[in-house]
């Protein structure tokens, strides 16, 4: 039995299939699916089963390769505020 998804959509479900094992390839296909404005105007959005279903998608996707933050990585508002402080 095919999801509504691989129905009205095959192209999608292709493309998720292909990208689903690099988790950030996936995470930002899905993200530009749900969330991110189109450019073509001749898209109407996704009915409400096939929304459902992407956002699904998406939280599994999400359990499956949870966002790792870098060592590198800077808060900015941590450091406003211990600067705030340092001025205090």
């Amino acid at each position: 039995m095919q999801s509504t998804l691989e129905q009205r959509f095959p192209h999608i479900a292709t493309k998720l299939t292909e990208v689903w094992r690099d988790g950030s390839q996936a995470r930002e296909y899905l993200d530009a699916l749900l969330f991110k404005e189109s450019t073509r105007a001749e898209r109407h959005g996704f009915t409400d089963d096939t929304w459902l279903e992407l956002t699904l998608l998406n939280e599994v996707l999400r359990l499956e390769y949870p966002l790792r933050v870098s060592s590198t990585a800077t808060d900015i508002w941590a450091q406003a505020a211990d600067a705030a402080q340092l001025t205090s």
